[in-house]
């Protein structure tokens, strides 16, 4: 009996799904440094191990898996954050991945006194680090947004020296649009390579890698080690109404790539 052929269409999809399959593999347990889906915290309360900045905390309104998510409550401007206190086991290359989402319609930008127009600077994903080319206390913020007047959004990767040296970084060419859907964000940063990878919903925004190659620091400055990293919602400027509300699920940080799978086995954070 002949196997029937499949269609071209259908024979094509199947072979960019198994190469797709094939390049974001499952990691292994020991490839693995933060696994958090946060079903086991108590609603109200932030997963062991953490410190927390702001009204943030352990819900069950929304989950992406589970029952449980993290949710930042609304404010006009500050940090809803949690921290991971001491990350420097993580080293100098790691792959991060998380799911958000955002309640609509979500504010726009409050222009400066005397202005008509402006925006918001918002962090999601940031560690504190000695940066590798000028020695001064450095914040790299690797997953961000900058909101226009319009509501829409660019991703970015920044990082703000701590010591007076002005703030760089790169932005996304396009505009997104907040969703209310859980949208997948991963990052990549490995400080042997001086090297920088933003990917939303299993694609690479181009204008965002950053490949600059060994000892070659400047306008990327991804550090050996990070003190510590932190993990939720911080916008800098105002934001109109009662502000952002951001939804928060199965963080991950490992090795290699976790892509869209699901939440590895949980490991805490490697002391």
């Amino acid at each position: 009996m002949k196997t029937p052929l499949l269609p071209l269409s259908v024979a094509v999809l199947a072979l960019a799904l198994a190469r797709t399959s094939a390049q974001t593999p499952a990691p292994s347990a020991a490839d693995i440094f933060l696994s958090e889906d946060f079903d086991s915290t108590a609603v109200g309360q932030i997963p062991k191990g953490f410190t927390k900045k702001g009204a943030v905390g352990v819900a069950e309104d929304f989950a992406h898996s589970g029952k449980h998510s993290l949710k930042m409550e609304p404010a006009l401007n500050g940090p809803r954050v949690i921290t991971l206190p001491s990350a420097t086991a993580i080293g100098g290359e790691h792959w991060g991945r998380l799911y958000y989402k955002m309640k609509l319609p979500t504010p726009l930008p409050v222009p400066p006194p005397g202005k008509t127009t402006g925006g918001i600077h918002s962090t999601i994903v940031s560690g504190n680090a000695t940066s590798p080319l000028a020695g001064d206390k450095i914040e790299v913020r690797m997953a961000g947004t900058s909101t226009n007047m319009t509501g829409a959004f660019k991703y970015l990767y920044n990082v703000q020296p701590r010591g007076g040296r002005k703030e760089f970084g790169a932005s996304a060419k396009e505009t997104s649009q907040y969703s209310d859907q859980w949208t997948l964000i991963e990052w990549h940063v490995d400080h042997a390579t001086q090297t920088y990878q933003f990917f939303v919903n299993g694609q690479e925004i181009p204008e965002l890698a950053i490949h600059k190659g060994a000892g070659q620091f400047e306008g990327v400055e991804i550090p050996p080690s990070f003190e510590n990293m932190s993990f939720g919602w911080l916008n800098y400027q105002p934001a109109s109404g009662e502000g952002f509300t951001v939804w928060i699920d199965d963080l991950v940080l490992a090795k290699t790539r976790i892509g869209d799978g699901p939440v590895p086995p949980k490991m805490g954070v490697r002391k």
